[in-house]
């Protein structure tokens, strides 16, 4: 009986160990927005870019669930992990969550129309989610009877940030600065920050490294293609103005590695351009084709609604018009700006058979799809 009781002892022994040296770990490779530390019974998560000529960033702590939160550091947020109870303020979280198996933890979305997860959209439907904004700002009273374990938003740097009055009242607010990434792997890069506060590093990194090798098997592909490179004009006009992505900007890296030339490849910014319709209607006469007109153009027809000039772009003649709406959901919410940030190797894709039509014919597409005649 005692050797029986000794190898019991000796097998929960090595088993402790064991998931001790097993816990999961996670490297940054390609974003530069953020960084992951593991100390003794915590981890520190550093957002060091949350949004463009931010001052400084935030820190995290995260610890395991019943344990003693650690002292002596100093951080703009303590979290027991993993999260139980979460908010969401964008949907590009979503993806995240339920890629390493959090979506029950979503107990709430700021606009629940927009929404395509189909585990989350299921959960809104059971009442086990709900809406957490009233007219587009955060309905506080609400979200503090939800008692959240955290609240994912993000910041600009202005008068429009919300997070500044959801933390006033006492909500735990994790800043993510994804968007703020100009490189499509490092945003999607981000899927480790959101696994951290789930204990899921490995899971995110499995996923990460899956990603991240079919785009760049995609982008070889799109290197090798005969031919010539055709010029991308990108977006619409918006009251009066044209905002078009900055030359070094996720977008154009985009269209480089997916075998294009970018019009605007000259400009040293990674944000947006906010051009007058002349100039780019200038540079539009150049291209062969037009990404992202406007979300509501799925005809023709629906270009010369928003400027009547634009008849006689060789581009809008040529019918090389394409827009990322193929996957919209009931209330309107568009999948592109939920899952492409996690998936760049399937946007890689689409761009890529939108530029060199002779390549990935076998796949189809995920997020563009050709105005109609």
């Amino acid at each position: 009986m005692r050797r029986i009781i000794l190898a019991v002892l000796g097998f929960c022994f090595f088993a402790a160990l064991s998931a001790q040296g097993s816990a999961p770990r996670a490297s940054v490779r390609y974003g530069a927005g953020f960084s992951i530390e593991y100390a003794k019974g915590y981890k520190i998560l550093s957002v060091k870019s949350p949004w463009p000529g931010a001052s400084s960033g935030f820190t995290y702590v995260l610890y395991p669930r019943g344990s003693a939160k650690p002292s002596g550091i100093k951080a703009d947020g303590f979290f027991e992990i993993p999260l139980r109870r979460v908010v969401t303020f964008s949907t590009t979280y979503i993806p995240q969550i339920v890629a390493v198996g959090g979506a029950s933890s979503v107990i709430g979305v700021d606009s629940a129309a927009y929404v395509n997860s189909p585990e989350i959209r299921a959960r809104i439907k059971s009442g086990a989610t709900v809406e957490t904004t009233r007219n587009w700002a955060p309905n506080i009273e609400l979200m503090i009877s939800l008692a959240p374990d955290a609240v994912f938003t993000y910041g600009m740097g202005n008068e429009w940030d919300n997070h500044p009055k959801m933390a006033e009242a006492g909500l735990p607010i994790i800043i993510s600065g994804e968007w703020n990434e100009a490189e499509p792997l490092a945003r999607a890069e981000w899927v480790k920050f959101i696994a951290a506060f789930y204990d899921k590093e490995d899971v995110a990194t499995t996923y990460f490294d899956k990603v991240a090798a079919e785009y760049e098997w995609v982008r070889v592909r799109a290197s090798a293609a005969a031919g010539k490179k055709p010029s991308v004009l990108v977006n619409g006009p918006f009251q009066g103005t044209w905002t078009v992505s900055g030359g070094r900007s996720f977008m154009a890296r985009f269209i480089a590695d997916a075998g294009a030339s970018y019009l605007w490849a000259d400009d040293v910014g990674s944000g947006g351009l906010t051009l007058s319709i002349e100039a780019v209607y200038e540079r539009a006469l150049k291209a062969d084709i037009w990404l992202n007109p406007a979300l509501s153009v799925d005809a023709r027809a629906d270009i010369a609604a928003l400027d009547s000039r634009f008849a006689s772009l060789p581009v809008v003649a040529s019918g090389e018009i394409w827009n990322n709406i193929l996957r919209m959901s009931p209330g309107g919410g568009n999948d592109y700006f939920e899952s492409a940030v996690l998936n760049p190797d399937k946007v890689l894709t689409d761009l890529v058979k939108i530029f060199h039509p002779g390549l990935l014919s076998d796949r189809p597409f995920t997020y563009y799809k050709k105005i109609s005649e």
